[in-house]
Parts: C-alpha cells; structure tokens; sequence
C-alpha cells in the first residue's frame, strides 16, 4: 500500500490529464487534417439564371463556370432561370444530380429570389412567411444532395433592397422590408448548413454584394470603376438588367465565391487562384471605344415591327394604370413571341412590370404604339373599355409631371415612370392605401434620380 504526500495526487492528476489532452489534441488534429481536403472533380449549378442559362451571351461565364475553369474541373449546368425553389423540386434537378454525381462533387446553389419576387406584395406588409416554405425546400434540396455524398456551397441572397426589379416599383419607405426578409433569410441558410456538418458551407453572397455596392474600391479594376445600380449596361456595369449581373459583374462575384471556397473547401495542393485583373477586363470593355450604334428607320407602321430582342438596345418604362383607385396589371410578355413576332418581338413589348422601348430607332416611339400592339384604347376620353364621360376624370402623369399634349402622340423618349388615373364620378373615394396593389409611380420620388439611366444597352460588337 502506497502512501501519497498531501499535494502529489491533484498535482499526479493533473500531469496525466494534460498528457491526455496533448494526446487528444494531436489525434484530433490529424484526423482534421485528414479531413479537411477536398478533392472535387465537378462543379454542378443549381438555381436560377444567376448561375446558370442565358440565352443572350451578355451575362457569362457564370460564377459557377469560372470556379470550375479556376479549380480545372468539370462543370454541369444545372440552373434555370426563373426556378423558384418548389420548381425546381418539381422538376426534379437536384435529384438528376444526385442521380448522376456523387462524391467530389461540388454543388453550387441560389435559389430564393424569385420566391422573394412572388412575394413582394406580404413582404412589404412585414410578412416572411415565405421563408418557411422556403426552408422546407431548401431542406428537402439538400438532403437529397448530401445522401449522395456531394458537397454543397450555399449561396443566400443578395440584399434585396438593392435589386432594382423590386426598388423602382416599390417606394423607398418599403425598401427596408426586403432587407429584414434577405437578413432573416441568410440566418436560416446559415443555421441549415449547421445542421449538415461540413458538407453543406455557405457563400455570404448578402456581405459580398453588400461590399460590391458600397465599396468602390471593390468593384475597381486596373482603376476602371465597374458602375453600380440603379444604373444598368451591359459591359461595364454589375447589373445588365433589373434582375441579373452582367459578365464582370459574374467575375467580380466568382472571385468572392473563390475566396468562400478555398476557406471552406480547401484543397490539398493549395489555394486555388482567383481571376486575375487581366480575366476581369477582358470581361468588360473599359479600352475600346465603341461607337454609337446605327439607328434603324421602319418603313411603314410601327406596331407591326419585330426584332430579336437579344440583338436589339432597349430600355425599360414603367407604366401603371388605376382605374376607380385599383390598379390594372399589364400583362407580361405582350408582343413577345406572338402570332405576328414569332420568336422575337415589337418594338414595344412587356417584360416584368415594365414595357421595353426599343432605343436603336430613329422613329418617334408613342405610347399609342403600345396600346396598339396590346389590343387597347388610349386616348383623352377613352382608357381601355372606359370612356371618360361627365364628371368622370382620366389624368396622365409622365415622369411625375401631368401631361397636357396631345393624346393621340403620347411621347416616351427618356420617360421612365408613366402613370395613367381614371376616376368615375360615381367612385367611392377610399383610396387612402393601396396595400394590395403596386403603388403608383407618383410615391416614387427616388425615380427621379435614375431618370435616363435605366438603359440597358444589348449590342453585338
């Protein structure tokens, strides 16, 4: 029987529990070194069109396309514009790439926007009920996703206040509805990721489209300042539309991603590089000097001529009409690929919200020439099926400021907001909110400071 002096044992106990901890400590790093590689051979898209398909060539390589040309890897296409998150479940993406890849194989996800976009209209009411739904599907996307072993990098949102889709139809004092929903939305992917381990990270696409925006030093390159929103182009601008970046713009964004996947995917054989200032410019066009392009002069009626939209300089108007206080949704997409412009479209057509003016025409485009080619009246004492009878009210306000010239040559050149308000002299006036509806362009004061340069030029070199 061994007799121990008072203060050997704790101070035994001690020394044989550091040792454990050392022992411990080193084990643990090395199965942390063992596993904290990642050798991938593909790099697959998911999502919508900010990753992947684009039909006109003014917005790629996408991020995605430039990682894998970066890491020397294969690349899948797996992204389609428009997806919303139920979409794309329902048709079954995620599952062809589960089916088909496995591990070493890097999934890159965004989808979420156009669930934001659908919902605009509770989001602005402070309701992100959305957001469940959206983890739901998030949710079954990556368990699908991980059962087969491959890895996935996450994106969230960018701050949805910045996208000029939903900034120029909603007036600023709701703007900061879609930060609260983009931030709360990017807490919940981040807390999904958790709960998959180290095979699900996320790319803080919300902090880095934050710096893109703010910080001009960030999106400088060889001292040629890329230009923010709201002004939009299609070189030399991070926005070529009200929805999608442009080809710099996917290269300034690939190089953040870059960063997010050597951090939380490193390879064995280093950092993988980054584009360098050189890629970057090559993707913009800061050194030539393009001239103007050639205006087109239509012989005959205006409303009959078609164009390829891909090949043809426009911009984008908004129009809202209110009749008796409700506003009338203009349909998307008329005058695009019709009977009359099959596969293209007029020369004023609809888009999201908007209506697109061609810019590259020598002809006085009117908004008569639109209400022509969607089928409906306009004039002085007639909008649509309503005609202005006595003590009824029918006012036109361009750019905020009421028009009093002739009805029947309503010009649009430069206007970017247009606002047509009937009132019947029966009406009731009750017309103090208009929460379920689009607001008319007369709260957006902001508009007046983008006037002119909303112009989304889409020319072939």
């Amino acid at each position: 029987m061994f007799v121990y002096e008072r203060g050997y044992v704790p101070i035994l106990i001690v020394s044989m529990m550091l040792v454990s901890s050392l022992t411990t400590t080193v084990t643990a790093q090395d199965e942390s070194n063992e596993d904290e590689y990642y050798d991938f051979h593909t790099i697959a898209s998911l999502g919508d069109s900010t990753l992947g398909s684009d039909p006109t060539g003014y917005r790629g390589p996408f991020a995605s396309i430039h990682a894998a040309s970066l890491m020397d890897l294969d690349y899948y296409e797996g992204a389609v514009g428009g997806d919303r998150s139920w979409t794309l479940i329902e048709a079954g993406r995620h599952t062809t790439i589960a089916e088909n890849y496995s591990e070493g194989t890097l999934v890159t996800i965004m989808i979420g926007a156009w669930d934001f976009i659908d919902s605009d209209a509770q989001i602005v009411k402070g309701d992100y009920s959305f957001i469940e739904n959206l983890e739901e599907n998030m949710t079954i996307i990556l368990d699908t996703l991980t059962e087969s072993n491959i890895d996935v990098l996450a994106w969230t949102l960018p701050n949805m206040s910045f996208l000029p889709f939903l900034t120029q139809i909603f007036p600023t004092e709701k703007h900061v509805y879609f930060t609260e929903a983009s931030i709360l939305w990017a807490d919940a992917l981040n807390r999904m990721a958790d709960s998959y381990g180290d095979s699900v990270q996320v790319f803080d696409l919300l902090n880095a489209s934050d710096d893109l925006l703010q910080n001009q030093e960030a999106r400088t390159i060889a001292g040629n300042e890329v230009v923010a929103p709201p002004v939009m182009c299609d070189k030399n601008c991070i926005m070529i539309d009200s929805l999608h970046p442009t080809s710099v713009g996917q290269g300034l964004l690939a190089n953040y991603m870059m960063e997010a996947i050597n951090e939380k995917f490193p390879s064995s054989t280093g950092e993988y590089p980054l584009l360098s200032e050189d890629e970057l410019m090559s993707l913009a066009d800061f050194n030539s000097s393009s001239e103007e392009a050639v205006k087109q002069t239509i012989e005959g009626d205006l409303t009959q001529a078609c164009f390829d939209w891909t090949n043809t300089g426009y911009r984008d108007m908004y129009v809202t009409i209110t009749i008796d206080g409700q506003d009338v949704e203009i349909p998307s997409y008329v005058g695009f690929n019709t009977e009359q412009c099959s596969q293209s479209t007029h020369v004023m057509y609809t888009g999201s919200r908007v209506i697109n003016v061609v810019t590259d025409i020598t002809n006085s485009l009117t908004l008569n020439h639109f209400f022509s080619i969607w089928g409906e009246n306009l004039s002085s004492t007639q909008i649509m099926d309503y005609e202005v009878e006595e003590g009824d009210s029918l006012t036109l306000i361009i750019d905020l400021v009421e028009y009093e010239g002739d009805w029947e040559n309503i010009p649009v050149e430069g206007a970017i907001s247009i606002e047509i308000i009937y009132n019947s002299a029966q009406a009731t006036e009750d017309s103090t909110e208009d929460s379920d509806s689009v607001p008319g362009f007369s709260a957006i004061i902001t508009l007046i400071s983008i006037i002119g340069a909303i112009v989304v030029s889409r020319k072939d070199e």
